[in-house]
């Protein structure tokens, strides 16, 4: 095995266990992944759209749908009409979705924390450096 391929299989390990993680506190929130990742986005990006959401997350708008809709039945997001559009509605965070998103965040840092324990602030920022241009190579593509 040449060192790309080992550097690759790190790569995919590290991605995987944070996958894991991820998943483990997505579950014990009682969310579904894409519920997960709408709970962030909706949070993080106030008054968006289905149809917004759909596309930062590269899905069908039917998806998209079926998974706020679900939201909405939990409690998690409620829907409010667009005035700038009659057509759509934005998507609002409850306060229950705010507290699963707290919590959602929380379990991220803990996460993070994990990752870089005994990493100097230096590491820290040539791994950041270094994922950002991997990441962009593979855009390219």
């Amino acid at each position: 095995m040449n060192e790309d391929e080992m550097i690759s299989r790190q790569l995919l390990q590290l991605a995987r266990r944070i996958k894991q993680r991820r998943n483990l506190h997505i579950q014990d929130l009682n969310l579904t992944l894409g519920q997960g990742d709408a709970l962030k986005y909706f949070a993080e990006n106030p008054n968006q759209t289905i149809a917004m959401f759909k596309d930062y997350q590269g899905i069908t708008h039917q998806t998209a749908r079926v998974i706020v809709k679900h939201m909405v039945t939990l409690g998690i997001v409620t829907l409010i009409p667009n005035p700038n559009d009659g057509r759509s509605k934005l998507v609002q965070v409850t306060p229950l979705g705010a507290s699963k998103y707290a919590q959602l965040d929380k379990h991220g840092w803990q996460t993070s924390e994990e990752l870089f324990t005994g990493f100097t602030p230096e590491e820290r920022q040539c791994f950041l450096t270094l994922a950002r241009r991997a990441n962009a190579n593979l855009e390219r593509e």
